[in-house]
């Protein structure tokens, strides 16, 4: 994915070459253009060294080679040679960096290659999935500040499961290629806390009840999540598992320290709800809330990750 692209128009000769690098997390690209023409380099950092890049055109004096690469941490420079002898310098140490991004290229790399290394492919297709969470949240949120608590949530929930048979459409008629998830792989499980999260908001009328919802879903949920670390996290854990970008994840301990999250996310939703205003807790929910989820989650995966030489194999 680009994140930023870099311009630097050099004259030589009389003629100007529009040099464009476009850069990224994982790659970056050169794009020359002239004369109606475009040359392209490219590298991917994950799968060789990282070098300078270069292209090559050729003149009627003589191949010209352009060489550009990083001069700081935020900037690249430009070097312009023919047979040897330097044409163009856009600083006086164009490449004074390289070195330093070099070594952390590679440093990099070994981290990635070495056992239990991220592997952020697998997180690959959940945009879709974490997009529907926000909006949902910003929809409990504004139907929240507009109404009562008990129609934003009755609204939430049903946005949330109208959500299946499009879910299913997708999934029946879309081409492999054009599948997108929209409910984060746990369809089931998401659809039965959405039916009780809809299903308390419609009995309870009671917008401080409503309040406590999360913390009633949340405590069941951690339940559920209770009993599957008991049974070695082979349904909960094992899906949660799936979303991860780590793959020496224990699923029982992931399941058991999921539960201890869910059971913290419950006393922290009733005490704000107890104790703050309404507004205060439709802020909460929104960014508190979410921002709780995220340290508890990291806490719970670290503890859940496997050490070295910490499993032994099991004897047949």
């Amino acid at each position: 994915m680009k994140i930023w692209t870099y311009h630097y128009p050099v004259d030589i000769d009389g003629q100007r070459y529009a040099l464009r690098l476009e850069t990224g997390l994982r790659s970056s690209r050169l794009l020359l253009t002239h004369e109606g023409q475009t040359l392209e380099d490219r590298q991917d950092y994950s799968s060789a060294p990282y070098r300078l890049h270069r292209l090559q055109v050729d003149t009627a004096q003589g191949p010209l080679l352009f060489e550009l690469g990083p001069r700081t941490v935020l900037s690249y420079g430009v070097k312009v040679s023919r047979q040897g002898q330097v044409l163009y310098r856009s600083h006086p140490d164009p490449f004074a960096y390289l070195a330093r991004v070099q070594a952390m290229m590679a440093k990099r790399q070994r981290q990635a290659s070495a056992p239990g290394a991220p592997d952020f492919s697998r997180l690959k297709g959940q945009a879709p999935a974490i997009a529907v969470d926000i909006a949902l949240g910003l929809l409990f949120f504004v139907m929240g500040k507009l109404g009562d608590l008990r129609t934003a949530a009755l609204v939430t929930a049903a946005a949330g499961l109208a959500l299946l048979p499009l879910q299913w459409a997708i999934n029946r008629f879309a081409p492999p290629a054009r599948r997108v998830d929209l409910l984060g792989g746990m369809a089931l499980f998401g659809v039965v806390v959405m039916l009780l999260s809809a299903g308390f908001s419609w009995y309870f009328e009671s917008e401080f009840l409503v309040q406590l919802k999360a913390s009633v879903i949340g405590g069941l949920v951690a339940c559920a999540f209770g009993v599957d670390a008991l049974a070695s996290g082979r349904w909960l854990g094992k899906r949660v598992m799936n979303y991860l970008v780590y793959s020496d994840i224990d699923a029982r301990r992931l399941s058991a320290g999921m539960c201890a999250m869910g059971l913290a996310l419950a006393g922290v939703n009733a005490a704000v709800a107890s104790l703050m205003s309404k507004d205060a807790w439709l802020w909460y929910t929104l960014w508190g809330d979410l921002l709780l989820v995220m340290v508890l989650s990291n806490l719970a995966i670290h503890w859940a990750r496997r050490k070295p030489g910490a499993l032994r194999p099991r004897s047949s």
